[in-house]
């Protein structure tokens, strides 16, 4: 673990930070995503920094799955017994990392009763996970949303408790037309990190060339999703979240309505 905010332990919130392949604790959507938590949540951040093995060849990750999920297990139930509260605690994943939070989730809860209260997860890795491993991930924490944001690189199982589709329905962003610096894969955590300061707000109608076997109906107008969104337990399934091209990739009121207004052709 490389970032630790301060002295964690006691009933204090916690926040624990996975991040994808390639990356560690340095990489700049991770300092961000720290300063918004810091901002709005407060409490303890811890990054889990498993870089050693992330610099390797993806191939090395997915066959090293279970090992690393073992020994992270490990780091965080001896934080568990040291004090700190999973009851209070938030747990957030980006690719390779929403499978390991997930992992490392189910695990706490089958082994040990610890169960975290809520886990964001971006675009949870798909390649050498869909068809070969099967995880439901609504079962990692009380309340567990994901969002989705690419058909190559993120799962294509929707077994979330809020399973929110970004853009084209989970499967690409318009803004990969707009900027040269991230795939869609990664817009969906530039696009959460931004959802902490701008309104991104939820569909009622899915457009028609959507696949969505378990929408959400009847969402209040101005449902936002997002870390200090309008999503709770009481509201489960697929919810369909339109983005735009430009920063910071959120439609408006207006803008929602002239989209919905388009594709339904009135």
């Amino acid at each position: 673990m490389s970032y630790v905010s301060h002295k964690c332990g006691g009933s204090e919130k916690t926040a624990f930070i996975f991040h994808g392949w390639t990356e560690s604790c340095s990489n700049e959507w991770i300092a961000k995503l720290r300063e918004r938590l810091t901002f709005y949540r407060g409490g303890c951040i811890i990054c889990i920094d498993y870089s050693s093995w992330s610099k390797k060849p993806y191939l090395d990750l997915v066959q090293k799955f279970d090992i690393i999920s073992q020994i992270l297990y490990e780091e965080i139930l001896e934080l568990i017994r040291r004090g700190i509260n999973p009851s209070n605690g938030y747990m957030f994943g980006f690719s390779y990392g929403g499978q390991l939070a997930s992992k490392i989730g189910r695990m706490l809860i089958h082994y040990n009763n610890y169960k975290f209260k809520q886990m964001d997860m971006c675009d949870i890795a798909g390649p050498g996970f869909d068809f070969l491993s099967y995880a439901t991930h609504s079962e990692a924490a009380e309340n567990v949303a994901c969002y989705y944001a690419s058909l190559d690189k993120g799962t294509q199982f929707r077994n979330c408790h809020q399973n929110i589709l970004l853009g084209h329905c989970g499967y690409t962003q318009p803004a990969i037309l707009s900027q040269p610096y991230f795939s869609s894969h990664g817009l969906s955590v530039q696009i959460y990190i931004n959802a902490f300061d701008y309104p991104f707000y939820a569909s009622n109608k899915l457009p028609p060339w959507c696949v969505a076997s378990n929408p959400v109906l009847n969402l209040p107008e101005g449902f936002k999703v997002g870390y200090n969104g309008d999503i709770g337990s009481h509201i489960q399934g697929d919810i369909f979240v339109p983005t735009s091209l430009n920063y910071p990739y959120n439609l408006s009121k207006r803008q929602l309505k002239a989209y919905e207004k388009h594709f339904n052709g009135t």
